[in-house]
């Protein structure tokens, strides 16, 4: 597994956690102020296309790299 991926996981574990539990985490005395949530999410969709350029293309699926037009008279 790629180090993207991983931290790919471990920001869905935390919007996960962000969404069931909240933003913040208090424990005795002490509060732990988790991320914004835009943020995370931002890193995710980054992390995401870096995963998909580690894999590469996928067979069978075209490359929309370039398009060609042609155009008839």
């Amino acid at each position: 597994m790629s180090t993207a991926q991983e931290r790919l996981d471990l920001y869905l574990a935390a919007e996960a956690r962000i969404l069931t539990a909240g933003f913040s985490v208090q424990l005795d005395v002490r509060r732990r102020q988790e991320a914004e949530l835009a943020e995370i999410r931002k890193a995710i969709a980054s992390l995401q296309r870096e995963v998909a350029a580690e894999q590469g293309p996928r067979p069978g699926r075209g490359s929309l790299r370039y398009v060609t037009t042609v155009f008839n008279r």
